[in-house]
């Protein structure tokens, strides 16, 4: 089984990181103005979490160009339930590549807050090896609670694509049946080498967690991690975010 970490920047200005069309945080790059979506609870314009491109290993969204861009509300943080899937405070994206307008997408008239700004400059692949059976395990409480620490300590805790979700509550929690998991997005940014610039949001990991130099304040998970899932369905895949804390 294959994942992938992004590799992060960050650049002098937001509107730069942002017109990387892989990148968390800042303002959509490519997406009609009139498809940024609303909170269904507060009616308020959501914030941009990140947008990835289709990749046939790191993210299979079924045909080449297609993006997927993922909003949650963050108008009023902790009132709209951005933590749920379907809660319609968060929403998830996929557009084909016809509908991409090739720039950066005008703000909304109720100004969003808007999380920090980081684009992808690369993706690291790493391996972890898992049976079959083990790998099913991280879809069932039962299973999951036991499965070892030393087989746990394999699985990363940060923004990545592909391998296995690294639950903090309950597995059981994913949609199903028919989705499978395509990724999580941290709280923190983990950088894997020093910025091009440092803005204070920014600071070194004297702890280097997980082989990083620098962490930079992300989306609001509560300090948790969201997870993304995908859904095919005939040929227009569907995706879907939750997070935990």
């Amino acid at each position: 089984m294959r994942f992938y970490i992004p590799q992060l920047d960050v650049a002098g200005q937001m509107e730069e990181s942002s017109a990387n069309p892989e990148h968390l945080g800042g303002v959509p790059f490519g997406l009609p103005a009139d498809l940024w979506p609303t909170c269904a609870e507060c009616g308020g314009a959501q914030s941009l979490i990140a947008q990835f491109l289709h990749d046939p290993l790191r993210l299979d969204l079924g045909r080449s160009g297609r993006m997927l861009f993922v909003f949650q509300c963050n108008h009023d943080p902790g009132m709209c339930a951005t933590w749920e899937a379907f809660s319609g405070a968060n929403s998830c994206l996929i557009l084909e590549p016809e509908m991409q307008t090739g720039h950066l997408t005008e703000y909304p008239a109720d100004s969003p807050p808007l999380d920090n700004a980081a684009f992808v400059r690369g993706w690291d692949e790493r391996g972890l090896h898992l049976a079959v059976a083990d790998e099913l395990a991280f879809y069932t409480d039962e299973a999951f609670f036991q499965l070892s620490d030393e087989m746990l300590a394999n699985v990363s805790w940060s923004t990545r694509l592909g391998g296995v979700p690294r639950w903090i509550q309950s597995a059981e929690e994913s949609p199903r049946p028919g989705w499978r998991f395509v990724g999580q997005l941290d709280s923190l940014y983990s950088f894997r080498s020093a910025p091009s610039f440092s803005p204070d949001w920014i600071s070194v990991d004297s702890e280097q967690f997980e082989g990083r130099t620098h962490i930079g304040e992300g989306p609001n998970f509560g300090g948790g991690i969201a997870y993304l899932f995908l859904r095919e369905n005939e040929g227009n895949p569907a995706a879907a975010m939750f997070w935990q804390r």
